[in-house]
């Protein structure tokens, strides 16, 4: 039997890219889905699609960054599904602007939604995913090992999920909980996404991309079913890993050249 045959999976920020794929991916496998993004429309078109697909879903519209939301979430989920097997932290936002440009009300916006999001519903879902010794998991950024230019409070929010997930990680550990972080590189990502300007206008995002939103997918389920505490993707990730463990200063050398150029 497949690991995640029978499971319930929560995915928040799954309308579309990551959080969609994994949801694919798990549902094909034959887990059970409640699918959370801000927008309606796009999240009733997600859970559509998987639906005809033969995956069971159920979609619920929340803001992360209201934790009245993320319970109604977590109701709706255990109303239908009877408990909670995995909840894949996934909702973000971007910004990608020098730190003297972004004004405070648009850093406040990003730290709502990518730390207080996955706070308010770890919370909101912890209990249930300890009755059922299940799985936590958080989507860093390899910019949460290493923070770039102009990317420093998207950076700050990533570590941050990481730190997060260290602590967790040992609190938990005695109920069978597994708390995971699952570290992307650049992805692709479709032409509707944008990414927020310091002053909080949105931009079309212009990087080069080193994987999938599928291959993340397959990223995270490979993380919840051996239970790994931290998982990097890409090449490049990699190699950014091991360059901030053994020669940071050459990293700074490295990605301020890279700026330099830009």
């Amino acid at each position: 039997m497949d690991y995640f045959s029978g499971k319930v999976a929560i995915i928040t920020g799954s309308a579309r890219g990551i959080g969609f794929a994994a949801a694919k991916l798990l549902g094909s496998r034959g887990a059970k889905i409640l699918l959370n993004d801000i927008t309606n429309e796009p999240l009733r078109a997600a859970e559509e699609t998987l639906r005809s697909a033969g995956v069971e879903a159920i979609s619920k519209t929340g803001d992360v960054s209201e934790y009245q939301d993320c319970e109604a979430v977590v109701a709706r989920a255990v109303e239908r599904f009877g408990k909670i097997d995995i909840l894949i932290n996934n909702a973000g936002l971007s910004i990608v602007s020098a730190f003297e440009e972004c004004k405070p009300e648009t850093c406040r916006k990003l730290v709502d939604v990518n730390v207080m999001g996955a706070i308010n519903m770890t919370i909101a879902a912890i209990e249930h995913i300890k009755k059922s010794a299940g799985h936590i998991v958080f989507v860093s950024s390899v910019s949460g090992i290493r923070a770039i230019p102009t990317g420093s409070i998207y950076s700050a929010s990533k570590a941050f999920l990481r730190s997060l997930g260290e602590s967790l990680r040992l609190e938990l550990k005695k109920y069978g909980v597994h708390v995971g972080v699952i570290i992307p590189g650049f992805t692709t990502a479709d032409a509707a996404k944008t990414v927020m300007k310091g002053d909080g206008s949105s931009r079309p995002i212009n990087r080069p991309a080193h994987d999938t939103p599928e291959g993340v997918a397959m990223g995270i389920a490979k993380l919840i079913e051996n239970r790994e505490r931290e998982r990097v993707l890409t090449s490049l990730g990699k190699l950014t890993a091991i360059l901030q463990r053994l020669s940071p200063s050459l990293l700074d050398f490295l990605l301020q050249n890279r700026e330099l150029k830009n």
